[in-house]
C-alpha cells in the first residue's frame, strides 16, 4: 500500500526587511506665506522664515514618533500702537506627533514619501490691549507632507505644510536635510 505524505512547499529564503532608519534627525527651512492678523488694524500678507528641527524614532513598520521644535523668524515689523516702536512677531513652537514613512526600507526606492501629524504649544511675541509687550501662548497644529531622497545615510528632504500661529495661519514650503542616527 502506497502512502502519500504531502510535502511542504519549499520555503523561500527571504531576508528580513531592513528599515532605512530606526532614529533620524531632520532639519528644514524655507518660506511661509502668512495671512497675518494685526491687532485692530486688519490683515496683511507677509512671510515667516521657519527653522524646523525634528527627532524621530521608529515604533513599528512605517510608523515613527516625533519630537520637534520650530523657530518662526519674522523678517518684518509690526507697529501695534502708534507711540510704540515696531515689534518683530517671532515665534517658537514645541511639537509632538507621529510620522508615517511610506518607504522606510533599504531595499526599496531612494524616493521615500511621508506624512507627519504634529501638535503642541507655540509662543509668539505680541502686545495686549494696553500696548504692553507680552508673549502669546496657544495650542498649535503643524501637519507636513513631504519626501526624502535618500543617498546612503542622509537624504535631501522637501515638505509642504500648514502652521497655526496666534497671529494667523501659514503655508510652509521647506527643504532641508535628514540624517540617519546610529
Amino acid at each position: 500500500m502506497l502512502c502519500s505524505i504531502p510535502s511542504s512547499p519549499a520555503k523561500r529564503n527571504e531576508r528580513p526587511e531592513l528599515p532605512r532608519f530606526r532614529s533620524r534627525l531632520q532639519t528644514l527651512s524655507g518660506a511661509m506665506p502668512t495671512l497675518l492678523s494685526n491687532d485692530g488694524s486688519g490683515q496683511r500678507i507677509t512671510a515667516f522664515v521657519p527653522l524646523d528641527l525634528e527627532l524621530a524614532t521608529r515604533i513599528d513598520g512605517p510608523l515613527s514618533i516625533v519630537a520637534a521644535g520650530v523657530a518662526y523668524l519674522a523678517p518684518f515689523s509690526l507697529t501695534p500702537c502708534p507711540e510704540q516702536k515696531p515689534l518683530r512677531a517671532h515665534a517658537l513652537a514645541s511639537l509632538m506627533g507621529v510620522r508615517l514613512d511610506l518607504n522606510n526600507n533599504r531595499d526599496g526606492s531612494w524616493w521615500s514619501p511621508w506624512v507627519a501629524l504634529r501638535m503642541g504649544v507655540i509662543g509668539q511675541a505680541g502686545t495686549d490691549e494696553q500696548c504692553q509687550a507680552r508673549l502669546r501662548l496657544a495650542p498649535t497644529f503643524s501637519p507636513r507632507l513631504g519626501a526624502d531622497l535618500w543617498m546612503g545615510s542622509a537624504a535631501a528632504s522637501f515638505a509642504v505644510g500648514y502652521d497655526y500661529l496666534p497671529t494667523g495661519s501659514a503655508l510652509s514650503l521647506q527643504a532641508g536635510l535628514t540624517v540617519r542616527l546610529p
